[in-house]
């Protein structure tokens, strides 16, 4: 795992205070979904052993701070958003954690979930931009990316148009 605690209340948009106990489950899952495919399994076993004994290389630690942890940040809020923002009780799904609050709407979730898929889109692309600016420094991405095997993070973050087809655009529709 390449996040603590204290890293992910850095580079989330979750606030300093917030109880990150829920939402810590949700990095390896993101870290599988968002880094991995970026940068290959060789360069990720690399990066959680030097994190794991704390000796990270320079050129490690800035590919971390530069491109990986802003991403991996809104990732996991982006993975995590379902049910660490509303709960689920007998009465259905509800803001909060208490029977007495309020429902959610479609608007707002709606809303939350596309401004952090853009967020993380677009982090996506920086991060796919930095490495490749940089790919002299890390042998083991170069490696990963040259073989063009199924780990290449080409049009990683891009719309797929199958997908598309079978998921149209979301439009508001309050019952209320």
């Amino acid at each position: 795992m390449l996040l603590n605690r204290k890293i992910l209340s850095e580079y989330s948009p979750f606030p300093s205070q917030y109880d990150l106990t829920e939402t810590m489950q949700y990095v390896d899952l993101s870290e599988k979904i968002h880094i991995i495919p970026l940068i290959g399994n060789a360069m990720y076993d690399e990066l959680c052993e030097e994190v794991k004994d704390n000796n990270l290389t320079p050129e490690n630690a800035t590919l971390l701070v530069e491109a990986i942890y802003p991403l991996l940040g809104f990732a996991v809020a982006y993975e995590s958003l379902p049910l660490t923002w509303a709960s689920i009780s007998e009465i259905g799904v509800v803001k909060g954690h208490s029977d007495n609050s309020d429902s959610l709407s479609l608007r707002d979730i709606t809303y939350v979930s596309e401004h952090l898929k853009r967020q993380l889109q677009a982090r996506g692309d920086y991060a796919l931009e930095w490495i490749k600016d940089h790919i002299e420094y890390y042998p083991l991405i170069a490696e990963c990316t040259s073989c063009k095997c199924s780990c290449q993070p080409k049009n990683l973050y891009k719309p797929q148009s199958f997908q598309q087809l079978y998921s149209p655009r979301r439009r508001c529709t309050d019952l209320k």
